[in-house]
């Protein structure tokens, strides 16, 4: 598996989302998924090592592309100050649903993606489902900023959740 591409390519999805800073995205023309517009009730929850449990933030938007309406969720999953985690969970109908995973430790990344059929059993993408996710959100941004906040997505919810259980078991991560 090439992985300086799978990091190159969680990268770039996440700055399309103007999650990360990037020198291609133009902020003023791209609303950032993290947008307080997008913010969502439910949240993802954390065992600390003192045994109590955080709960980070969700975001959702959907965007209708193509006939085609997908369903994004975006969860911060920091849970140490200075290192950055993101969730990332693209969702449609009758297609399968993709998982990225970001983690930032000064510079040295550490990327998942992944991809799944019911929202449950998740696998890892080679390179060329890789290159297919990578397409598919191209086609996203190729449509623009026409998003608008997420609705109906309890299954998303648990998918996401599913997938951040799935790579914390990639990675051996503490999760409720």
């Amino acid at each position: 598996m090439n992985f300086s591409l799978r990091d190159a390519i969680v990268k770039h999805v996440l700055c399309n989302f103007a999650i990360l800073p990037s020198s291609f995205v133009k902020l003023g023309g791209t609303k950032s998924l993290m947008n307080k517009d997008f913010l969502l009730e439910e949240k993802i929850p954390f065992t600390n090592e003192d045994g109590s449990v955080s709960k980070n933030k969700i975001w959702g938007c959907q965007i209708a592309a193509e006939s085609q309406e997908l369903k994004i969720l975006l969860g911060d999953c920091s849970q140490e100050d200075g290192v950055s985690e993101y969730g990332l969970l693209v969702s449609g109908k009758g297609i399968p649903s993709y998982g990225i995973y970001f983690v930032d430790h000064n510079q040295n990344n550490e990327s998942l993606i992944a991809c799944t059929l019911d929202g449950k059993d998740w696998l890892e993408c080679q390179t060329y489902l890789q290159a297919t996710f990578l397409a598919a959100m191209e086609q996203i941004k190729d449509v623009g900023s026409n998003w608008s906040k997420c609705t109906s997505y309890k299954d998303q919810h648990t998918a996401l959740l599913n997938f951040i259980k799935f790579h914390n078991m990639v990675y051996e991560a503490k999760y409720v």
